[in-house]
C-alpha cells in the first residue's frame, strides 16, 4: 500500500442519521478514496468508518460485483484499467508532480526538441518549462499543454493533428501517430496510468499508442510517474523498460519493479517533494 492511502483514509466522512454511515455513504467513501490512492486496507476502512471488519468485507464484495473495485487480500484496489478523470488527477499529488516537473526542467537545454505527452503530470511539466526554459521546440498532442507553453514566446509549440478527445483534451488517431513519426526529438517525456515490471501501461490504448510512438522518435525517452502508479496495471503496455532511458518518480521503486528497471538499465531519478 502506498503511503498516501492512510492519509486519504484518515479523512473521516460525515455521518448521517446516527453514529453509523449508511451503506451508500460507505460505498461512496470507499470509491472516493480509491481515486486518491490505488489501494486501501479493510482494517483501516473499518476503523475510519466505525463499522466491523465483516461489514467492510460485505461492502467490498458488493462493490466488486458492481465492477467498481477489485478486492485484494486484506482490502481493495482500483478496478483494472480505471483512471480518474483529468480534472481529478490534476488535483492530487500536486507536491510530488511539481517536484518531478522541476527535475525534468533542469534536464532541458536550449535548442532542444521535445515531445510531450498528455496528462496531469506532464501538464505540470509544461508549466514549469514555460517559466524556466528558453529557445526550445515542443511537439505535443495536448491542447492544454500547448496553451501552458505558449505563454513563453521563446518556446516554439508544434501541435499534432488528429481526433479530439473531449474529456481528456488531447488529439489521437492515425493522423497523430503519422505526424509524430515525421519528427525527430532530443527527448520524449510521457506519463502512464501505471508502471510494473512489464513496463509502462495506459488505460487508453489510443493514448498509449501515442506515448509509445513518442518514445521511439526521441534520442532519450523519459517516463514520469509518481509512486501511486507503482505496480498498477492497465489496458495496454506501450513501452517496455528497455524502451525507457529514465524514470523520474517521487519514491524509489522496490521489488519486481526495481529489478526490472535495473536489468533494463533504466536510470531512476527520485524527486523530493
Amino acid at each position: 500500500m502506498t503511503s498516501d492511502a492512510p492519509a486519504a483514509a484518515d479523512k473521516r466522512p460525515r455521518k448521517a442519521d446516527g453514529d453509523r454511515l449508511s451503506k451508500l455513504a460507505r460505498h461512496k467513501h470507499i470509491i472516493s478514496q480509491l481515486t486518491a490512492a490505488p489501494t486501501l486496507r479493510a482494517s483501516e476502512l473499518a476503523a475510519v468508518l466505525g463499522v466491523s471488519g465483516e461489514t467492510i468485507r460485505r461492502d467490498l464484495m458488493e462493490l466488486q460485483e458492481q465492477k467498481l473495485i477489485n478486492r485484494t487480500y486484506g482490502g481493495a484496489s482500483r478496478p483494472f484499467a480505471l483512471e480518474p478523470a483529468l480534472t481529478d488527477r490534476k488535483a492530487i499529488m500536486i507536491a510530488e508532480r511539481e517536484a518531478m516537473a522541476a527535475v525534468i526542467a533542469d534536464l532541458i537545454l536550449p535548442n532542444e526538441v521535445l515531445m510531450l505527452g498528455a496528462g496531469a503530470t506532464t501538464f505540470h511539466i509544461a508549466r514549469r518549462l514555460a517559466s524556466r526554459a528558453h529557445d526550445i521546440t515542443v511537439i505535443t498532442h495536448d491542447y492544454a499543454i500547448a496553451a501552458a507553453l505558449a505563454v513563453n514566446p521563446s518556446i516554439r509549440v508544434l501541435c499534432c493533428p488528429g481526433r479530439y478527445h473531449p474529456t481528456e483534451g488531447y488529439v489521437f488517431g492515425t493522423q497523430t501517430i503519422a505526424n509524430i513519426n515525421s519528427y525527430e526529438a532530443n527527448r520524449a517525456i510521457v506519463s502512464a496510468t501505471g508502471i510494473s515490471a512489464r513496463g509502462a501501461n495506459d488505460a487508453d490504448d489510443e493514448a498509449g499508442a501515442i506515448y509509445g510512438a513518442m518514445a521511439k522518435r526521441a534520442a532519450e525517452a523519459i517516463l514520469v510517474a509518481d509512486h501511486g502508479k507503482f505496480d498498477q496495471r492497465a489496458l495496454t503496455v506501450f513501452a517496455h523498460w528497455t524502451d525507457i532511458d529514465r524514470l523520474v518518480t517521487d519514491r524509489q521503486p522496490e521489488g519486481a519493479l526495481a529489478t526490472a528497471l535495473r536489468e533494463a538499465g533504466t536510470e531512476i531519478i527520485v524527486a523530493q517533494p
